[in-house]
């Protein structure tokens, strides 16, 4: 199940109805404790959507409580059923500080820009994110399609794949890998 949340909303309901800003590590801390709880209440959700079409100003140590913090606290969850996040509506502002502060922490995720284009915000190897553009391109593959259309050998396209996998970037189903799916 995909859930969609208005970043902005969460802000509202947990620090100031009328604030459109993420700015302080406390600030970042309500909302990420907010956005956990509606995970909680919906266990079901497989794919996350955080929608910060709304806010304003995002400085880096909200990046870092939102957007960090919950990726760090969700990725050890239930391997059977991982979650993934995608977040949208960022101005080039807000890319920059989530960019910045997941290569710090030697994260990724998935980040659909205006049009519906996605890319990746955060730290991959040259592999990863190459065979991350071809999924996200041309959409599910096995290995062996990887290794061909990329003329690489095929331990490094299961490498790539895999490594894309563990890290939630993509979703492995028995030997396909596909694109994490936007809402």
């Amino acid at each position: 199940m995909i859930a969609e949340i208005d970043v902005r909303a969460v802000l509202s309901r947990s620090v100031c109805e009328f604030h459109s800003d993420l700015v302080t590590r406390s600030t970042g801390r309500a909302v990420r404790s907010g956005i956990e709880a509606h995970l909680q209440e919906h266990p079901d959700v497989t794919v996350v959507v955080l929608d910060f079409s709304a806010v304003r100003v995002l400085d880096c140590s909200c990046a870092d409580e939102v957007i960090a913090q919950l990726l760090l606290r969700r990725s050890g969850g239930d391997a059977e059923r991982p979650t993934y996040f995608l977040v949208r509506g960022l101005d080039e502002t807000h890319a920059d500080q989530i960019d910045d502060v997941l290569r710090r922490h030697g994260l990724a995720l998935v980040a659909e820009e205006r049009g519906g284009a996605t890319r990746l915000l955060g730290w991959v190897t040259e592999l990863m994110r190459t065979a991350w553009e071809r999924i996200a391109s041309r959409g599910p593959t096995e290995p062996e399609e990887l290794a061909s259309d990329l003329a690489w050998p095929l331990a490094d396209a299961r490498a790539a794949l895999d490594e894309l996998a563990f890290r939630h970037l993509v979703i492995r189903t028995d030997r396909r890998y596909l694109p994490v799916p936007a809402a």
